[in-house]
C-alpha cells in the first residue's frame, strides 16, 4: 500500500513539475521563415469605360491579372451598346492580354474575340451598321497608365479588327479606376 501511494505521489509530483520543462507552440510568435526579398502585391482589378477598341463602340469593361502581380498575363471582359436611332450595335469583347512594364506605365498586347449583334438601316444620318450577328477577331497594341496603389487609369490603343470581309484598322481610348 505504501509502495502504491509512493508511486502515485512521485507520478503526481512529476506531472505537476513537468509543465515547467515542457514547451508547446507559441501562438504569439511567428516561427515560419519567409523570404524577405519577395514583395507581396495584390492583383489589380480595373473597371473602365472604353470608346472604340475591341467593343467597337462604347463599352464597360473589367480587367485583371491571372496571378498576384501588376503585370504579365491577364484578361478582360466587357459589354457595350450604342444606338443612333435607326442603327444600333451591341457587343461583348473578351481578350487575353499581357502587360509589360514597371511602375505605372505598361505596354499592353492582347488578342481575343468580340460577339457582335448589330441592326442597320439606310435611314441613319451619322453611322450606318450592317445587320450582323457573330464573332470578330480583335487584337490590342497599346499604352496603359495604371498607378501602383490603385486610382484613375487610362489606356490608348491601336486595335486591328479581323472579320470575314477583311481587316479594319481601329483604335480605342479608355478611362477607369483600378482597385
Amino acid at each position: 500500500m505504501k509502495k502504491a501511494f509512493l508511486l502515485k505521489a512521485v507520478f503526481l509530483l512529476l506531472l505537476v513539475t513537468s509543465h515547467f520543462c515542457l514547451k508547446a507552440q507559441n501562438l504569439e510568435e511567428d516561427t515560419v521563415k519567409r523570404d524577405s526579398t519577395i514583395i507581396s502585391v495584390d492583383r489589380p482589378r480595373t473597371v473602365f469605360l472604353e470608346v472604340g477598341g475591341p467593343g467597337l463602340a462604347l463599352t464597360v469593361n473589367y480587367d485583371t491579372r491571372f496571378g498576384n502581380q501588376r503585370d504579365k498575363w491577364g484578361y478582360r471582359v466587357g459589354a457595350g451598346y450604342y444606338n443612333t436611332g435607326a442603327n444600333w450595335v451591341a457587343s461583348v469583347p473578351l481578350q487575353i492580354n499581357y502587360l509589360y512594364g514597371h511602375r505605372s506605365s505598361f505596354l499592353e498586347l492582347g488578342a481575343g474575340t468580340t460577339f457582335v449583334r448589330s441592326q442597320g438601316s439606310t435611314n441613319g444620318s451619322f453611322f450606318q451598321f450592317d445587320n450582323i450577328t457573330g464573332f470578330i477577331g480583335t487584337a490590342t497594341i497599346g499604352y496603359r497608365y495604371q498607378q501602383d496603389n490603385g486610382g484613375i487609369n487610362f489606356r490608348i490603343a491601336f486595335v486591328p479588327i479581323l472579320y470575314d470581309e477583311g481587316l479594319i484598322a481601329a483604335g480605342g481610348f479608355s478611362i477607369g479606376y483600378t482597385f
